[in-house]
């Protein structure tokens, strides 16, 4: 059922649990999303409401229950909750064409190599499968990179493609062009490594917002990573 589409500024969820502190840490992580968290149900299109709990009335809205074991007839997320399980179902609900991949934002200093050269650019989002990036260039169109990006705890270096390319003259308030790359090949344990980190970042992020301590027992509904990179050569 579609909800929404790609326009769409306002997409309304409700978050619905016994423990306050969870409900505000999931409320401050979908704001970061651009979705619109809302306090009363009826104004909702979809809420995320901890199983047990009662569904309260009136509520027209798409349920998603939080539950430790998998539902037989009802839409579920399982706890510890994924991240990335909970983007892509809110992607499902509110857009034509979901994506799979949530994106972060950076400030993050970026090598790139074309030309066979190699020059200084900055990585300014990041998912799993690919970013954005800064350069001094306006690239074309499924050009070849290779690119090195110094990520807290990992050297992450990867060959890339080009997928689109933005002018300077059209982004507001930056000199240089910007493009959109897709990581190629990426090893799967590193993009599981990836999707790792950029769920802790959307989780510790959201923690320093709310002033909520990285060891409280709230965290224990979100499957968290300590160290995204283990196991990793």
């Amino acid at each position: 059922m579609l909800l929404g589409n790609t326009a769409s500024k306002i997409r309304p969820v409700a978050v619905l649990s016994r423990n306050p502190l969870l409900a505000r840490l999931l409320a401050s992580i979908l704001n970061d999303w651009k979705f619109t968290v809302v306090e009363e149900v009826a104004e909702a299109k979809v809420v995320f409401i901890e199983r047990g709990m009662p569904l309260p009335e009136p509520c027209v809205a798409e349920v998603v229950w939080l539950s430790p074991m998998p539902l037989s007839q009802e839409r579920f997320l399982l706890t510890p909750l994924s991240l990335t399980e909970l983007y892509g179902s809110l992607e499902e609900f509110f857009f034509p064409v979901p994506r799979r991949h949530i994106r972060i934002t950076t400030e993050v200093a970026a090598e790139i190599k074309y030309d066979g050269r190699w020059r200084k650019g900055q990585l300014l989002s990041l998912s799993d499968r690919g970013g954005r990036l800064s350069c001094d260039a306006e690239l074309l169109k499924q050009t070849a990179l290779t690119l090195e990006i110094k990520l807290p705890g990992r050297l992450l270096r990867t060959d890339a493609e080009v997928l689109y390319c933005v002018a300077a003259s059209d982004i507001p308030g930056r000199q240089q062009p910007q493009i959109g790359v897709l990581f190629k090949p990426l090893a799967q344990g590193l993009v599981e490594a990836l999707r790792r980190f950029i769920e802790k970042h959307n989780i510790e992020s959201a923690c320093e917002r709310e002033g909520i301590a990285l060891h409280d027992p709230c965290l224990s509904w979100l499957n968290f990573a300590e160290n995204p990179w283990q196991g990793l050569a």
